[in-house]
Parts: C-alpha cells; sequence; structure tokens
C-alpha cells in the first residue's frame, strides 16, 4: 500500500494534472505570435483541455496584479522554481524560495515565516513532499555538493545534510524501488571516475543511500565500457515509470551526445539490438541521422546534426497515449565535429531501448540561433535551460502537447504527431532569454494558457509573459532588474480559489524584493498542467494525466 507521502506527492502536489484528468508586444522589440493570425483574423482558440470553472470562465485573461512582493536580504536567484505548499498543514501555504546561500519560506502575505542558512547557491528548485510519513510536509535542495531536507518548521532533517559531489545541478523525487515512499535523486555536473562514471546517487528519506547507487561505479548498472557517462549541467533528471514495472526510473542528460537511463534498481536500460555494438542506452550516440545513429559514428562529421544535452532537463509521458511512456529531451544541435555548435535546437522523442517512435525517427530541428547555448561570462546569466514542459493545450489534435523555448527568441508548441501548431516570438534580442514556461487555464474556460519570465544580461529588458493555447500575447509584464531565470510557478497562494503566479527574481538586495506574486482576478485552480519547474514539487519532469 503507498505511503501517505506517495499520494501526497502525486495529488496534492501537482503531478497529476488537475481539472484535465489532471499588455503589448513580445519581447523588447513588441514581437508576437507567429503563426496565430488568419486573413488578419485571430484564430479560434482551442477546445477546452479541462472542465471550466465555475460560471464558465472567459478566452481573455484578465490582468496579473501584484499581490505580494516577498523581501529579505540581498541573496541572488538562479534556477529555483518557487514551491507553495501547506508545509505543516495548518490550512496556510507557504511559499519557498530558493536563492543563493539562503532558503527561505514566506506566508502568503510575503512576510518571512523562517529561513536557513547554507553555503553556496541553490542551484535546482526546491523539492515539497512527505518522505517520512508524518503529518507535515518536508523541503529538499542541494547547495553545492550538500543536499538537505528540512522539517516543516525549518530545521535539518536527521541523517541531513548528505553529500554527493560538487556541484549538484539537478534534484528530484520519485519512488524508485515501488515501496510506496519516495526517494530523493541528485545528479552531479562531476562525474565519480571509475571504469565507467556515474553523476547519479539516489538517497532515501533518512540520508541513507539507495541500494543500486551509484549505479556504474558500483557494478550495478551491467555497463561495459561503451557507456559515456559525464557531467550534468542543469536540471537534467527526470523520474517516472519509464518501463511496465511499479518503481520509477531515472533518465538524465549529460554534457555530450549521449544520455543515461537507469531502472530504479540502478541496472540500465538495455539497447535496442539495431544499435552497433551497444548493449546499454548509455552508448548509444544521438546522431539526427537514424541510420548514423545505429551506426554508432558519422560518416561526414562536419556535416552531420548530433545532439548535446549538457542543459537539458528532460520529461516522460505518454504523448501518444497508447499506455506507454515516452522520453522527451530537449537538446542542443551541433555538427558531430563539434566544430559547429550554433546549430539550434533539436525535440527528441524516444523509447525505453533507445528506439525512436514513427513519428520521431529523426529529432524536430529548429535550427535559427539567437541566444542562449553560452553562459553570459562575468554576469552570473546563465545559459539557457533546454526543458520542455508537457499538456494537452488542443484536445482537438492527438495525444500531449509539448511546449518549449528554442535558441531564436521563440516559444514553440509542438504534438505528439511531431507537427508544430504554432510559434511565438518574445524577444528578437541575443540577451534576453527564458528558463521555460508553465501551463495553466488562468481565464477559467478550460483552455490553458503558457506562463515564462524572461532574463537578461541588461537591466530593464525582461518581463512576465502570459500566451494563450493559439499562441497569442495576452499579457506582458514588466519585472525588475534582470528578471527571472526560474521557471514561475502558478498556483493558489492565500487559498482562495483565484490563482496566482509566483516569480523568483534574480537579483537581490536588502529591502527589495527577492520574489513577487501575481494574483490573476477570474482564474480558478481548475486546470494545472505543468504548474512549476520540472512540472510538479517533485521537480522530475513527469507528466501523468489524470482520467
Amino acid at each position: 500500500m503507498a505511503s501517505r507521502g506517495l499520494g501526497l506527492a502525486l495529488a496534492g502536489l501537482g503531478l497529476v494534472a488537475v481539472g484535465c484528468g489532471g499588455g503589448a508586444g513580445g519581447g523588447p522589440d513588441g514581437g508576437g505570435g507567429d503563426d496565430d493570425m488568419v486573413d488578419g483574423t485571430p484564430k479560434p482558440l482551442p477546445a477546452a483541455a479541462c472542465a471550466a470553472a465555475s460560471g464558465g470562465g472567459s478566452s481573455m485573461t484578465q490582468l496579473p496584479t501584484m499581490m505580494a512582493s516577498m523581501k529579505e536580504r540581498y541573496h541572488e536567484g538562479w534556477l529555483a522554481s518557487p514551491a507553495v505548499a501547506d508545509l505543516d498543514r495548518d490550512g496556510i501555504n507557504e511559499v519557498v524560495i530558493a536563492r543563493a546561500g539562503r532558503l527561505l519560506t514566506f506566508r502568503p502575505d510575503g512576510t518571512v515565516k523562517w529561513g536557513l542558512d547554507v553555503t553556496g547557491r541553490i542551484w535546482a528548485s526546491p523539492i515539497v513532499a512527505d518522505f517520512v510519513g508524518d503529518a507535515s510536509l518536508e523541503v529538499v535542495f542541494a547547495a553545492r555538493e550538500k543536499i538537505y531536507m528540512l522539517t516543516a518548521a525549518g530545521a535539518v532533517s536527521p541523517g541531513f545534510p548528505v553529500s554527493w559531489r560538487d556541484e549538484v545541478r539537478s534534484l528530484a523525487a520519485g519512488d524508485v524501488d515501488a515501496d510506496g515512499r519516495l526517494e530523493i535523486v541528485a545528479v552531479t555536473n562531476s562525474p565519480l571516475a571509475g571504469t565507467v562514471r556515474d553523476i547519479i546517487k539516489v538517497y532515501r528519506g533518512d540520508g541513507s543511500t539507495q541500494a543500486g547507487f551509484p549505479p556504474n561505479t558500483t557494478g550495478r548498472s551491467g555497463c561495459d565500457m561503451a557507456c559515456y557517462v559525464t557531467g550534468g549541467y542543469d536540471q537534467n533528471v527526470a523520474v517516472g515509470p519509464i518501463d511496465d514495472d511499479a518503481s520509477w526510473d531515472i533518465l538524465t542528460g549529460q554534457d555530450n551526445a549521449y544520455m543515461s537511463w537507469h531502472k530504479g534498481s540502478g541496472v540500465a536500460f538495455d539497447a535496442a539490438a539495431i544499435f552497433r555494438m551497444r548493449t546499454k542506452v548509455l552508448g548509444i550516440r544521438f546522431l539526427h541521422d537514424y541510420a548514423l545513429a545505429q551506426q554508432g559514428y558519422a560518416n561526414d562529421e562536419a556535416t552531420a546534426n548530433q545532439a548535446h544535452f549538457t542543459n537539458t532537463a528532460p520529461a516522460i509521458a505518454d504523448l501518444d497515449g497508447d499506455g506507454k511512456n515516452e522520453l522527451i529531451a530537449l537538446g542542443s544541435v551541433q555538427n558531430a565535429a563539434q566544430t559547429d555548435r550554433l546549430r539550434g535546437v533539436g525535440l527528441w522523442v524516444l523509447s525505453p531501448d533507445g528506439t525512436r517512435p514513427a513519428a520521431w525517427m529523426t529529432p524536430l530541428h529548429v535550427p535559427q540561433y539567437l541566444a542562449g547555448l553560452w553562459d553570459f561570462d562575468g554576469e552570473n546569466i546563465v545559459a539557457a535551460t533546454n526543458q520542455v514542459s508537457i499538456g494537452d493545450l488542443d484536445p482537438q489534435t492527438p495525444g500531449l502537447d509539448m511546449v518549449f523555448a528554442g535558441f531564436d527568441g521563440k516559444i514553440h508548441l509542438v504534438g505528439a504527431d511531431k507537427v508544430e501548431r504554432w510559434a511565438y516570438t518574445y524577444t528578437t534580442a541575443n540577451n534576453v532569454l527564458t528558463g521555460g514556461v508553465a501551463l495553466a487555464d488562468l481565464s477559467g474556460d478550460g483552455v490553458p494558457e503558457v506562463v515564462f519570465a524572461t532574463y537578461s544580461t541588461a537591466m530593464n529588458l525582461s518581463a512576465l509573459f502570459v500566451v494563450d493555447a493559439r499562441g497569442a500575447l495576452q499579457h506582458k509584464i514588466a519585472l525588475p532588474k534582470r528578471g527571472s531565470m526560474a521557471v514561475p510557478t502558478v498556483a493558489d497562494v492565500n487559498s482562495d480559489g483565484v490563482l496566482e503566479i509566483v516569480v523568483n527574481l534574480k537579483d537581490g538586495a536588502d529591502g527589495m524584493p527577492l520574489a513577487l506574486a501575481y494574483t490573476v482576478p477570474g482564474s480558478s485552480p481548475n486546470c494545472i498542467l505543468w504548474g512549476t519547474g520540472r512540472g510538479s514539487l517533485l521537480r522530475g519532469g513527469y507528466f501523468r494525466k489524470a482520467p
């Protein structure tokens, strides 16, 4: 029987899509949707993907207005999405904000409830779930090499912190051993050396190491020398069911043209026999040309395209509705010789053995390049996270939809059939990026909107955007200073039945806001598909459409 912790994680913390069975221009230059008009007339919105809110809602989202400004000290923000949850079960939500050197919880009115100082930046989004089976929720996060678990009151839990390797950039939770309790999956950018290297370690709720991890250096994975593992740099982990057993599995992108995926036991997934001299999926080189990927090398490395998964935050979902999950990854594109790395992004859909579904024999390639591959030197402004958000934005088209930012200043929506439905231009500047999108119905009509924030090396070029399901801008709200590198979180912060958008800002200064909460009049929590960074408060990139 599943524990109370796992049940809370799946339902109350946003893993199951609730209700779905779960301004001005588009950038500094006022760009907009590329495909939202027909003969000068706006396209009609898709059919409702969820049940509408009471009263039926509206096709237009009302203007988000400031509800709370959350202030404290100077600590800087990185890529951590806010978490909204009632940690102590007193009926009042907390807002968890992770910064460099400090983890904070705020009350809905913006006042600080408690905080904890740590050494080093908190890069990835904090996890909120029940790991110990008590009456409250825990908060899990990583600062440099240390992984912390905190009680609802902000105390460090027994057995923590634990250390993996500096720096833990990726953190997620899932029931990897099917015992009804959640485990913590940590991925480092500094591999553990051995005959085959390791970047993944899994911890139990008491701080002990899960059996079978790290999987490669212990021999558990079954890897041979053709398992090419290197560091994961940016929220590179997804946790969810890949095969048909009860345990959850682990998928990681890494800083090369290969990916790692392991069963919850630590055993690496077997590669299909079509891949020459490769026994495990960790040895599959993701060349765009399927025949070359099976061969394992390019005939002409100067011209052949291959993936690079340095900043890839992957996902797991049943895209086509056949009852089996696919692996989804957005990677940068380079030539196989790695002499030309500015070839845009590629969207991959894969089966558990590394083969490709019929519609996805080659990845969807968006070749245009404006910015996003590289960090901005000396600015503490990082490259774009290559992550894809999953949801059903148009139920009249088959399967689920994937929404992502390219390197072209655009947000793209692509269906399970590999057809791009629209692209929205949010910028034409080469110093404005976004960390990814949230998907939720903000107007109560059952049709989700796309919500994202931008960030920049320059002051006052960043904004919070609301784009509708056909790719048309609804609202653009200026964000202070350098904006936000994190995906916004959509949740009912003050439990009044109306949604808020919470933004974790990049810049920090004493007495200045670290985070902002905007309320959206007329909204309702009827349809939150992908409500925060990595999809849910487990941060695992796993989308499961509720029945």
